[in-house]
Formats: C-alpha cells, sequence, structure tokens
C-alpha cells in the first residue's frame, strides 16, 4: 500500500484532503499496533537501569540530565526501549557539544530529539502530536529539528572527512 500524501483527497471518499479528515485516526492506530509489537517483541530496559545509565553520564548541566529523565518518561510505552537509549543518547551528544541558549525552553529540544527518533524508525508521529506533548509549538519544534539534524548532518560530515584524511575545519 502506498503512502498516502497529506494534501491528497481523503480515500473515504469524503471530498476532504486527507490532513484534514482521516490522517490522525489512522496515525494514531498505527501508534498503538506499534505500541503492541514493541511490547511483545522486546525485553524492556527497566527504568532503574534507566536512570542509573542517566546518572553515570557526564552532564554539562544538571537541567541536561534532568531533560534526559523527561525525555525517557515521555517516549516510555510508546518506542521500543533500544529507541529510547539512542533518544538519549543523541540529546547527550547535542547537550554536550553545544551551547545552549539559556532562553530557550529544553523541552522543545527533547521534543525535537523525540521527533528526529521518529522520523529516523519511519514511526507514524506529527510534529503538531509531539509539540503538543511537550507544551511547545510546532514551530519551535521544527526550529529545533532543523538544529539538531544539521548538528548531526556536521558531525556525520566531520566523521567521514576524518576516515578520509580529509583536514576537519573547526
Amino acid at each position: 500500500m502506498s503512502k498516502i500524501g497529506r494534501n491528497e483527497s481523503c480515500p473515504c471518499g469524503s471530498g476532504q484532503k486527507y490532513k484534514r479528515c482521516c490522517m490522525e485516526k489512522d496515525q494514531a492506530e498505527a501508534r498503538k499496533e506499534q505500541a503492541a509489537a514493541r511490547q511483545t517483541s522486546k525485553k524492556a530496559v527497566s527504568p532503574e537501569e534507566m536512570s542509573k545509565w542517566i546518572a553515570e553520564l557526564k552532564w554539562k548541566r544538571e537541567e541536561y540530565r534532568e531533560m534526559a529523565s523527561m525525555l525517557v518518561k515521555q517516549m516510555e510505552g510508546e518506542y521500543d526501549p533500544a529507541i529510547i537509549v539512542r533518544a538519549v543518547w543523541v540529546w547527550h551528544c547535542y547537550a554536550d557539544e553545544t551551547e545552549l541558549s539559556s532562553s530557550v525552553k529544553l523541552e522543545s529540544y527533547c521534543a525535537a530529539v523525540e521527533f528526529l527518533m521518529s522520523e529516523a524508525h519511519d514511526l507514524p508521529n506529527t510534529q503538531k502530536a509531539i509539540a503538543a506533548k511537550y507544551g511547545i509549538s510546532p514551530t519551535t519544534l521544527s526550529k529545533r529539528n532543523k538544529e539538531l539534524t544539521a548538528f548531526f548532518a556536521e558531525r556525520a560530515a566531520n566523521a567521514e572527512h576524518k576516515e578520509q584524511g580529509i583536514p576537519v575545519l573547526a
């Protein structure tokens, strides 16, 4: 089955665009199915193990550690534990290697990390839904997502250059 574009006519025959008709319902059903599959397919990492790991990581600021714990709580039950571990690691790398503005809500970065994980694992989450979950606007989520994407694209390019022996300019 091909993916329905959000601006295409809804397949239910209502005459409305898919995004204004059945898209939210379809995405909610897909999330429920994926959550059920994940629960049966893999042993979950216990909350205690996850908390211990987060506590053992070195963080620039205590707030960053707290945001990692919040990220776990927000993603728990909805994502495979391996994806949650990756999300925490992504947040740790980003928070450790960048200077985050104190005027920006840290929740917006966590929302962006969750959205990045959703996109990377082809999960049917929307920016709107994730933004609402963290109490931020979809526009803010989009901005933070662009920052994260650019950061990791640059990081990957630098790693590739190092492998090829090309000097990396800071």
